[in-house]
């Protein structure tokens, strides 16, 4: 994985590629970041002073709200469209991790290259021009450990990491512990397959995968506290890329990714 560098400069250039590509989608009619409203025609100028309206530090996502037009007699429903959410790069090639909000019709996302969007969508049901969503296969699920899981753990650790560099330690503290708890998750799975039942009234002293990781983590931090939740940030990132092998043989281990990520928080920290 290459060096990742976030700085106000390189996290704007990207939102406006994004933007680039995301209006190469016709049915997008506009995006908008706190009340700024960006179309095909002002994106270098609008778009950049929305993206400076959104940011905060090089740890800030991007509340971007995308108003999609779609054909009013209802032959693509809003549920169609939003499952299609590669067509706005939000796949394993691209995204480290996402995650879905679906009452509010949001899409939470963190791409490989550091930036993260909360995508939100409006939709128009007017005129009568089609809308070719294509085909998209996707990945074969496994039901005991769906796909969404996974998305949903890496998206979490970055956001685990954020929260942990702007010192809130509580819910640092709270996504850290919930990711260990889904490696415990998973090897209960295990286990239970293991000896064909879900029902164990003695247990067999098994090990913890990430706490065989603890003690590992490469920073220093002056606070204790904030040691202890990166430590388990870290931990359950290595041991959670050795788990999901289990359950995708297949499966991309994304902890390089992700520290890499990592690391270019730690330089913005020094």
């Amino acid at each position: 994985m290459s060096k990742i560098t976030l700085t106000k400069e390189s996290v704007e250039g990207s939102f406006i590629q994004y933007m680039e590509k995301i209006f190469e989608l016709p049915e997008i009619e506009s995006g908008c970041v706190k009340k700024n409203v960006i179309t095909r025609g002002n994106l270098q100028d609008v778009g950049r002073r929305a993206f400076d309206a959104g940011f905060h530090d090089v740890y800030s996502d991007t509340d971007l709200t995308l108003t999609v037009r779609l054909p009013e007699d209802g032959s693509i429903t809003s549920e169609e469209y939003l499952r299609r959410i590669d067509r706005f790069g939000v796949t394993e090639e691209n995204a480290l991790g996402w995650m879905f909000v679906p009452v509010n019709h949001v899409c939470r996302s963190v791409f490989r290259n550091g930036t993260r969007y909360d995508l939100r969508f409006e939709f128009v049901f007017e005129g009568d021009e089609a809308v070719d969503l294509g085909s998209y296969s996707g990945t074969e699920e496994n039901h005991d450990w769906p796909v969404e899981n996974i998305n949903r753990f890496w998206f979490t650790e970055v956001q685990a990491l954020t929260k942990l560099y702007r010192k809130d330690h509580l819910i640092s503290s709270h996504l850290a512990n919930m990711n260990c708890n889904d490696t415990l998750v998973m090897q209960m799975i295990m286990r239970d397959h293991e000896y064909s039942t879900n029902h164990h009234r003695y247990g067999h002293s098994e090990a913890l995968e990430y706490v065989s990781e603890l003690g590992k983590m490469p920073y220093a931090f002056d606070d204790p506290t904030a040691g202890r939740i990166a430590d388990h940030i870290y931990a359950a990132a290595l041991a959670y890329d050795r788990l999901a092998v289990y359950f995708y043989p297949g499966y991309q281990a994304r902890s390089a990714e992700f520290f890499a990520i990592w690391e270019a928080y730690e330089s913005g920290r020094k």
